[in-house]
């Protein structure tokens, strides 16, 4: 498994774009702002990757509803075949586009997809070369979920933990400092070495002990 990253600037979010050599699709963790507010990075990464592609599928995985992860798909305007997947709850909020995506906070762009595919705790994603898990991990949004690759030993995990000893905030709609905690806790117990959060840098040493600082952090 190939991780290409986008990194977010400002409220942007960071964006993950899983290939593999073994199979002609690509797996893209969140989207970011709009195309305008980033310059379609990911149009242009894409672009690039799909060159030399023949039958290629895109999927985007949605670890939550926020406008800063689910604004960017302007940027795949010209690729026929995506499909959109998050938890059930992260389908509902963006699908009906109510008040826990925070649109009404964001002047500009829209929500013009439908997330179809939706999976349950627990559920594997098909993707050659890895061993990705969807993990329902609530506390910043109710419908938060994190992307597992017990190959790599990696976490793609939204805004439910940074690097730093940092979490997602529980102030927003849905969110639940309680509800966090066990995420967290129930994080913590996976084989971890490296750490992809939706904002700042990567985390490649003592990830479970970084999770279980932010857990301490949130009791206090």
């Amino acid at each position: 498994m190939q991780v290409e990253i986008i990194r977010g600037e400002g409220l942007n979010s960071n964006i993950f774009i899983l290939s593999s050599e073994n199979e002609e699709k690509i797996l893209v963790i969140d989207l970011g702002l709009d195309g305008l507010q980033t310059n379609f990075a990911l149009k242009k990464v894409l672009g690039k990757m799909t060159e030399k592609m023949t039958d290629f599928q895109i999927e985007v995985f949605l670890t939550h509803c926020h406008i800063d992860h689910v604004l960017g798909s302007d940027n795949l305007a010209e690729f026929t075949n995506v499909q959109y997947s998050a938890s059930s709850q992260t389908a509902k909020h963006i699908n009906e586009k109510d008040t826990v995506t925070l649109l009404s906070m964001y002047g500009s762009g829209e929500i013009n997809y439908t997330v179809e595919k939706v999976y349950k705790d627990n559920e594997k994603i098909t993707f050659k070369g890895a061993d990705l898990e969807v993990i329902h991990s609530p506390g910043h949004t109710d419908g938060c979920a994190v992307v597992y690759d017990k190959k790599s030993k990696s976490l793609f995990a939204g805004d439910v933990v940074f690097a730093g000893a940092g979490c997602g905030r529980v102030d927003l709609p849905t969110g639940n400092r309680t509800t966090l905690i066990a995420s967290l806790n129930k994080l913590a117990e996976l084989e971890l070495e490296h750490l992809y959060s939706g904002h700042g840098p990567d985390l490649h040493t003592n990830v479970k002990e970084n999770i279980l600082a932010a857990k301490k952090m949130l009791e206090w």
